[in-house]
């Protein structure tokens, strides 16, 4: 997660460098990790 904050805080640095830039749009999409099906929970 420290990586996207930096990352973002770069890009922020970058658009306010460049009068250019009418808009930045980002979008961050976290994956889910997958259930570890390996070891089935049976209480029975």
């Amino acid at each position: 997660m420290d990586n996207i904050e930096k990352a973002l805080r770069d890009l922020v640095d970058a658009v306010k460098s460049n009068e250019t830039v009418e808009r930045v749009t980002v979008t961050i999409t976290l994956k889910k990790p997958k259930p570890n099906k390996a070891k089935p929970k049976d209480d029975k």
